[in-house]
């Protein structure tokens, strides 16, 4: 597959793409947190990137391809350093800082890095101190993000030494390391060339247009595949603007008051907007007749109402990422024409597939973008017709370059065919239809395997639940019985954090007195989930989940920073 990718590195895209921006003042970023509101400007991302690469390489000595890694919460010295590391022409070791000490001690040794970057809103005191002490006796260095001495340079010589170093470094050489999160099996480190990203980004902007007219607001930290790619990379080639929050419960102003016009998020945050949309309607049509008629008869009107009264004038789309989403909140979205669009991808393919625009193929993640090329293929590698269902593989410029000194696991992974094409066996499961979009069916390794041979998604049915009034999260993991021989069989298991504002409007009973009535509690929610599988056209009756297979959570499960359940943790609890 011969792409022609417009920049050749990551020094490049920054250097070409800062130059660009018009307006030097303009804002790269915008960080909305609880605890912390800041700006970025271009201007000075530019200078502050450039200072912190020279004190990187004067006063610590670091190198063309060393290792630094990067710890902290979204914040602008985050950027900073990444930049700074990136132009000094190392490589970037991106952790998650919800990632404990041990997590983070064996990431830093499995990268051999030389450096650790720390934010001090890592974790506690006490923890940062830890983390002090184990690179002190293990002789890394570590610094605060980002504390450094300016270093007396006249521009002309570091402009001469950047470029220098900006020459050495080639296409083909590892530009950043990702941590994966480890959601179904032990996080690996992931080898990402410039090219890799260059070629990601460029047919997500062949894709969909994304100008520096755009503000994306997002809830993706930036350490995460889709973060790093989207929000950080494609922000800065195409001079847009970013704003993080995590204010969760004030997205709906942040859009407003922002003028943003692309909200990225993930599908719990999309659930729960659903589910508000449905409810609010709900007691308006009990109200109200013509909303009724309105909702059914004229439901794009409807969703022109909402968009007016929330004062998102200025939204051209919402996109989902990092899990899949229920099919049931497209539905909710798309037939009142409210601008709902799912996207995929994995870390290992920088990780952008595409995402679907088009409501006439709901349930789709969409076309492959141009710089990526997809088969679907059986257990033998045959290679699968349109409507058939096997493992998703995907190849081109975009696949990773391996997993760090991880031969084995990259083998497994990847395989190069007799033309160089590189291919990724991604573990996905799904089909494509006469048109080439892709449908997502589950995840290979997540099967339950039921007695009679019957094979169950577990996604499917979370998919499905989810709509269930009373629910919260669910989660679909494999329970175990015997049968009478005494043989252990696998079944279908929902573990289920209940919606308790649902249940006390409808009950008017608070969490602390269900939670003393366990059995009560369970009975509300099986009830629920029994009628929601009952109106279900996605689930046959083997994947149904029973009341004998259904756990109730009370508090919240665990879950990697981008909102995924860590579905390995509750496997066989």
């Amino acid at each position: 597959m011969q792409t022609k990718l417009k920049f050749r590195t990551l020094i490049e895209l920054f250097n070409e793409s800062v130059s660009r921006v018009k307006q030097p003042d303009k804002e790269y970023l915008e960080i909305v947190r609880k605890e912390r509101e800041e700006k970025l400007t271009f201007e000075s991302l530019k200078t502050r990137a450039e200072e912190f690469a020279l004190w990187l390489i004067h006063a610590r000595g670091v190198r063309i391809k060393d290792r630094i890694a990067i710890l902290g919460k979204s914040r602008v010295d985050w950027d900073v350093a990444l930049w700074g590391i990136v132009l000094a022409g190392a490589v970037p070791v991106l952790i998650d800082p919800a990632r404990g000490i041990e997590g983070v001690k064996n990431h830093l040794l499995n990268t051999d890095s030389r450096l650790i970057v720390m934010a001090d809103d890592y974790q506690d005191a006490h923890s940062r101190q830890r983390l002090k002490d184990f690179t002190s006796s293990r002789g890394l260095g570590l610094i605060e993000m980002t504390v450094y001495e300016k270093i007396s340079s006249d521009n002309t010589e570091t402009s001469k030494l950047l470029s220098r170093i900006g020459a050495k470094v080639k296409a083909a050489d590892t530009a950043v390391i990702l941590c994966t999160s480890g959601t179904t099996a032990e996080p690996r480190e992931v080898e990402l060339t410039g090219a890799n990203l260059i070629a990601n980004v460029q047919g997500v902007l062949e894709m969909v247009k994304v100008t520096a007219e755009d503000k994306l607001g997002h809830v993706i930290p930036p350490h995460h595949s889709f973060g790093f790619t989207v929000t950080k990379l494609l922000v800065l080639w195409v001079g847009a603007t970013s704003i993080y929050t995590n204010k969760y419960r004030q997205i709906a102003q942040l859009i407003r008051e922002k003028d943003i016009t692309i909200f990225l998020g993930v599908p719990a945050l999309f659930t729960a907007l659903a589910k508000k949309i449905e409810q609010e309607l709900a007691r308006q049509k009990e109200k109200s007749p013509p909303v009724r008629v309105l909702d059914r008869y004229l439901p794009k009107l409807v969703g022109k109402k909402i968009l007016k009264k929330q004062g998102w004038g200025s939204l051209r789309f919402f996109l989902s990422g990092a899990a899949p989403l229920p099919a049931w909140v497209l539905e909710v979205f798309w037939r009142r024409g409210l601008p709902l669009c799912e996207g995929y991808g994995i870390t290992e393919n920088s990780p952008v597939y595409g995402f679907n625009t088009d409501p006439q193929k709901q349930g789709s993640v969409g076309r492959a973008i141009a710089t990526l090329l997809i088969k679907i293929v059986n257990e033998k590698n045959q290679i699968l017709q349109p409507g058939e269902k096997g493992e998703i593989v995907l190849g081109g410029p975009c696949i990773m370059k391996g997993y760090y000194k991880n031969p084995a696991a990259t083998n497994e992974a990847v395989q190069t065919d007799k033309e160089g094409v590189r291919w990724l066996y991604t573990g996905d499961l799904g089909y494509l239809d006469k048109d080439g979009w892709l449908f997502i069916t589950g995840r290979k390794k997540n099967l339950i395997v039921l007695a009679g041979g019957k094979n169950v998604n577990p996604e499917l049915v979370e998919s499905a639940l989810s709509q269930a009034d009373y629910v919260k999260e669910i989660l679909v993991v494999p329970g175990y019985t015997k049968n009478s021989a005494g043989v252990e069989q696998e079944a279908v298991r929902a573990i289920v954090q209940p919606a308790w504002d649902a249940i006390q409007a409808d009950t008017s009973l608070c969490c602390s007195d269900l939670v003393k009535q366990p059995q009560v509690l369970k009975n509300l929610v099986w009830q629920s989930i029994k009628e929601c599988q009952q109106k279900s056209r996605q689930l046959a009756g083997f994947e149904k989940v029973s009341a004998r297979h259904l756990e109730i959570k009370i508090d919240e499960f665990e879950k990697t920073s981008t909102g995924k359940i860590k579905r390995q943790t509750y496997i066989r609890l």
